[in-house]
């Protein structure tokens, strides 16, 4: 049924029928005492955030967010084996694209340091791209012999193409994803590719956390949040084709769940000065909770999900937002 909250439109297939999905909170930095609203969209069963604070970005993402923190030591057990699993990823990624010279484009990445773990990967990562909002990210990157843009995605223009996107936990933060799209694919080299790592909507910790501040909401700074078959069929009005796609662990979406309830039930401190991530217990939640996405995703969708999208060969958009039976 339509949701009496809002008549907003599905920012993904946009199909104008939706239904309260949830009430959140932000209980990763505290940002504010909002209550906010997710709807689900009735045709393609996105989840996405009502009025998203698109205008607010300074305040749903503080000083002390953990993408602008420096790059990782890999002082950690979790920072170890998350590097090498990025590593394995980048090189099975890179091994699909032609050419002795890749211009890499890392989008709301930061200060680049996946970057950084491309350039390690292989030799063939000639130039690599930063976009992010955050201003402070630029010494960091530029240090590192990154090109740094700060701007919003939306705002970024380039002559230039692409041989690979990446588009890591980010498509979910944009109020208007298929602009996003649509502009990334304009930005790809003939044979280019994007990488995308998104949450998966579909899986079994929203399931159980949805009306417990469920840690994929990362509640407000996912405005749309996707199952697969939603986000295929997005690419590929887009002008996209979907050339891999699969399920993988989403540690920090069940540690955050978990460590959400705890703070809100007064169980452990955590506030605007010590955020969710920062709390001890996060990397131990993160490892248990990769470990149990790990084995189970031979047979069940998992908490996140990656995309590798290429061209179509007839390079047509097709309509966004189609006229759809409700």
């Amino acid at each position: 049924m339509t949701s009496p909250h809002s008549n907003q439109a599905c920012p993904v297939c946009g199909s104008s029928a939706t239904a309260l999905f949830a009430k959140v909170r932000d209980v990763e930095y505290y940002t504010s005492d909002t209550l906010y609203l997710y709807l689900q969209c009735a045709q393609c069963k996105s989840v996405f955030l009502e009025k998203p604070p698109a205008d607010q970005l300074d305040k749903i993402y503080p000083s002390n967010y953990y993408s602008y923190a420096p790059s990782p030591q890999l002082s950690s057990l979790t920072e170890r084996v998350k590097a090498i699993l990025d590593a394995r990823l980048f090189r099975k990624v890179l091994n699909k694209l032609p050419g002795d010279a890749l211009r890499i484009l890392d989008v709301g990445g930061g200060s680049g340091w996946l970057l950084s773990t491309l350039k390690k990967v292989s030799p063939r990562v000639a130039e690599t791209h930063e976009i992010d909002i955050n201003e402070r990210a630029r010494a960091e990157a530029e240090a590192a012999g990154h090109v740094f843009h700060c701007r919003r995605v939306e705002d970024f223009q380039s002559e230039e193409k692409f041989d690979l996107i990446l588009l890591l936990n980010l498509i979910e933060h944009v109020a208007d994803p298929s602009a996003i799209l649509r502009r990334m694919q304009g930005l790809l080299s003939p044979d280019g590719l994007i990488l995308i790592k998104t949450p998966n909507v579909d899986t079994l910790d929203c399931r159980i956390f949805r009306h417990h501040n469920w840690g994929g909401f990362h509640c407000p700074r996912h405005f749309a949040l996707f199952n697969r078959e939603s986000l295929l069929a997005l690419g590929a009005r887009c002008g996209l084709q979907t050339a891999e796609a699969s399920y993988t662990q989403g540690a920090p979406q069940w540690a955050c769940s978990i460590l959400g309830i705890m703070g809100l039930n007064g169980w452990l401190k955590i506030s605007a000065e010590r955020p969710l991530y920062s709390h001890p217990l996060y990397p131990v939640l993160c490892v248990f909770a990769a470990a149990f996405d790990l084995a189970r995703s031979p047979f069940m969708r998992t908490a996140q999900m990656f995309v590798v999208f290429r061209r179509a060969k007839d390079k047509c958009l097709t309509p966004i937002h189609p006229t759809i039976r409700t």
